[in-house]
């Protein structure tokens, strides 16, 4: 650890600061060259984890993740990570009406702009290469929103050092930031679940079922085998909830196999309602790879189950 990770450890309200001076006067992370990127999402795991390894040797779940991260890349992960593209995508592997119907997707304000009327009187906006429920907002009533109030954040959302093309994630890199509009689900505001299943190869392991799925404090997270028993994991600093088996799980468990295929891991995401089941998101890298899992083994477990498509 260098003395400047050590003094803002002990100094954390200058943390922000640093990292807003550093954005403004360094290229973007996707710019860097890889020994670099590598020291980065090093310093940055051993300041979550507490510790270094060695990158190319790695053993443990949230070690290969970083592996992954620096190492692992394919020419379609745009269409993949994209949270606008990878509908196209899901339509492709699984067929129609798996995701959220989508209205819309600029790469510039302005071009919004000049669609806002077309747009209904409630829907939902989003950034596309964003996660942890950041840059979301629900449009309830949209003759009432003063749109040059909003331009401002809309505008933050569309710089690349403030989306996930800046992030210790190649997986992001080559994406385009956008807003994009979605269709206004009135039964998720109501949902308390979401469910992200672990995959291997094409094969789910487990399911990880995370009760508020806007990430507030308090939310909890438990782990499930595919017969539904509880295992005994907490994840990071999470209160571990339960919660009942999904009317849709069997069919989860069934599109987990065809997204997940042709990946040494990807974890699955979906939002399962009465009504319907639909596929959030394909997560290469969850947590960043930097959250702890209690007890360790689990972290072993899923280590040895992940094996890297090295060279």
């Amino acid at each position: 650890m260098n003395r400047l990770t050590k003094y803002l450890d002990t100094n954390p309200t200058l943390r922000p600061y640093y990292l807003m001076w550093l954005r403004r006067t360094t290229k973007t992370i996707d710019k860097w060259p890889e020994k670099k990127f590598v020291k980065g999402v090093m310093d940055c795991y051993e300041r979550h984890m507490g510790y270094r390894f060695d990158i190319h040797n790695p053993k443990l779940f949230t070690e290969k993740l970083q592996w992954y991260k620096v190492y692992y890349k394919r020419d379609d992960f745009a269409n993949i990570t994209d949270k606008y593209l990878f509908k196209q995508y899901v339509k492709e592997r699984i067929g129609e009406g798996y995701t959220i119907p989508c209205l819309g997707a600029w790469t510039s304000v302005k071009e919004l702009q000049k669609d806002w009327s077309s747009l209904p009187e409630e829907f939902v906006i989003k950034a596309n290469l964003q996660s942890d429920a950041r840059n979301i907002k629900i449009i309830h009533h949209k003759s009432e929103i003063d749109f040059k109030k909003l331009k401002p954040e809309l505008k933050r959302w569309l710089k690349v050092r403030n989306t996930l093309v800046n992030s210790w994630d190649w997986h992001f890199y080559n994406g385009t930031p956008r807003i994009l509009a979605e269709e206004y689900m009135a039964n998720f505001e109501d949902q308390l679940y979401d469910y992200k299943l672990f995959c291997f190869n094409g094969e789910p392991y487990c399911v990880y079922v995370a009760q508020d799925h806007f990430g507030k404090d308090g939310s909890h997270i438990s782990f499930y085998d595919l017969d539904w028993r509880k295992l005994d994991v907490q994840y990071g600093r999470h209160l571990v909830g339960d919660a009942e088996k999904p009317k849709h799980f069997n069919e989860m468990v069934a599109l987990s196999k065809k997204l997940s295929g042709g990946f040494p891991f990807v974890r699955v995401d979906f939002f399962d309602t009465d009504e319907h089941l639909y596929v959030a998101e394909l997560t290469f890298a969850p947590g960043g790879g930097v959250t702890q899992y209690h007890p360790e083994e689990f972290n072993r477990t899923l280590g040895d189950m992940f094996h890297l498509p090295r060279e």
